[in-house]
């Protein structure tokens, strides 16, 4: 296999649909540009999230990052938690088969 693992962390938010807009944009000053976004339906200390309506809808925003750009990113969500907003911020240690091909230079060393 020429593309070796990297270890990386998976951030993934849980928080109502009227806040997506919001949280991608607090994303965005730490440089992250890259995310996936799914609507979800569940259960919790919220009550029951059918979908039916936007107020009553999830969304699951998946991002893939380093641990150094992990720790400001989670920082801006603990502040928007501060201000009353329902997040949910799970972390999970990952390993990605990357994209891009080691450089030659550099896998040689």
């Amino acid at each position: 296999m020429k593309r070796q693992l990297e270890q990386k962390k998976m951030l993934t938010l849980i928080t109502a649909k009227p806040l997506q807009r919001m949280v991608i944009e607090t994303l965005a000053p730490r440089g992250i540009g890259g995310y996936t976004i799914a609507s979800v339906t569940g259960a919790g200390t919220s009550g029951l999230n059918t979908g039916t309506l936007p107020s009553d809808s999830n969304v699951m925003i998946h991002i893939i990052l380093s641990e150094r750009r992990l720790m400001g990113v989670l920082e801006d969500i603990d502040a928007l938690m501060e201000r009353g907003y329902r997040i949910k911020a799970i972390v999970q240690d990952i390993q990605i088969l990357p994209r891009k091909m080691p450089d030659a230079a550099a896998a040689s060393a």
